[in-house]
């Protein structure tokens, strides 16, 4: 079957077989006008294979590394096939990085790999240390920024700097150690109760806007803790720790103890977990004419059985299962000695003899002063 291929006045191309390129001089003649803007100055159409990518790698496979569709409306044509000036920058960045790997062609990897995908086959092999080197690089020793269970080589495609291919961008590192910082402070250690697939980043813009109603329902803002930046979801934290977060508080709400607002924290909690939005809707309620209604208040009200027959029903839908904490099991290193918890020489403390009742004062006396004494208090007193 013929391939038909019209050039736009976007410069894009349009073809009319699903599997059908440009001609060659025509992908020429693009890539180089591309790599030209890009940077590689010295490009030119008549070179063998294209300037910028590793050796071996042919004008069609880096037009297509370069390249994508995009939808035209037309059921019966697979749509344009545009350059695309990032995947140009991107490819040409991986290409460096490669080369910085010692890795100069892509003969070594299976037939199609492109320059990404060399890099991250590389990254994949753990064993090879290439994803552990350029972590460390980027002053990533460990994993505690993730979420529990996230291996290497995931935890660096989170971080990966989407121009710079092979490297952590240290914007999306910090993103991503101020999300599960703020899960973590709610005991959100793993994503196991969101849906598959899920981002730090992704679970916290779930949770955030509901850590929002909650300081709202309980009248408390940023400016009540010494760091104004904290997200929402660790100022409530720290409000149902009070009061041994109280040093990380500023001011409290005026009536308001630290003992008594740690339990109004987790009933807002639990009431916007559950889908009610504020405290306005409990207002309506017979047994809280006349009263203002606090989050307990409203929270004794919701799970009252049986429920009230004015009990306002939930706005929003149920989120109780996001905000479940997911305890960290242990981990048993086997690099370290166990610690020893008994001896035989030694009886445990419950086991130990001990004065009854404890004493206060030992004085050590000698014998001369015991006989003494017996003496003194045997003297028959007449």
């Amino acid at each position: 079957m013929a391939t038909t291929v019209n050039s736009t006045t976007t410069g894009t191309t349009r073809v009319t077989a699903s599997s059908g390129l440009p001609s060659l001089q025509q992908m020429k003649s693009e890539l180089t006008a591309a790599l030209i803007a890009a940077g590689v100055s010295d490009a030119r159409a008549s070179d063998i294979t294209p300037r910028g990518f590793p050796r071996g790698v042919s004008w069609p496979d880096a037009y297509r590394m370069v390249t994508r569709r995009t939808e035209d409306g037309n059921a019966a044509s697979p749509g344009n096939l545009v350059l695309s000036p990032d995947l140009l920058k991107s490819n040409l960045a991986a290409t460096r990085t490669l080369a910085a790997q010692g890795v100069t062609e892509l003969s070594r990897f299976p037939r199609g790999t492109s320059v990404t995908g060399a890099i991250d086959a590389l990254y994949r092999d753990t064993a090879n240390g290439k994803v552990a080197s350029a972590m460390a690089r980027a002053g990533i020793y460990d994993l505690s920024a993730f979420p529990a269970g996230t291996g290497a080589f995931a935890a660096f495609k989170l971080v990966e700097d989407p121009d710079k291919p092979g490297t952590v961008s240290a914007d999306r590192y910090k993103a991503y150690q101020a999300a599960n910082s703020a899960l973590q402070a709610l005991g959100i250690t793993t994503l196991a109760n969101f849906p598959r697939g899920t981002t730090a980043l992704e679970a916290r813009q779930t949770l955030e806007p509901k850590a929002d109603l909650m300081l709202s329902m309980l009248g408390v803002g940023k400016v009540n803790f010494r760091d104004q930046g904290v997200s929402s979801l660790s100022a409530l934290a720290i409000l149902t720790q009070l009061p041994a977060s109280l040093s990380q508080m500023k001011s409290l709400p005026a009536g308001q103890s630290a003992d008594k607002l740690a339990l109004h924290a987790v009933a807002a909690k639990q009431l916007v977990a559950a889908g009610y939005d504020s405290l306005a809707p409990f207002a309506t309620m017979g047994g809280f004419t006349g009263k203002t209604v606090t989050p307990r208040d409203a929270l004794a009200a919701v799970q009252q059985r049986p429920a009230p027959a004015d009990l306002p029903p939930p706005v929003s839908a149920s989120t109780e299962r996001l905000f479940q904490p997911t305890p960290t099991l242990a981990k048993r290193s086997y690099g370290q000695p166990n610690p020893v918890t008994s001896s035989v020489l030694t009886p445990p403390a419950s086991q130990q003899v001990k004065p009854n009742p404890p004493a206060t004062n030992v004085t050590l006396v000698t014998a001369a002063q015991v006989l003494e004494f017996n003496k003194s208090f045997w003297t028959p007193r007449g």
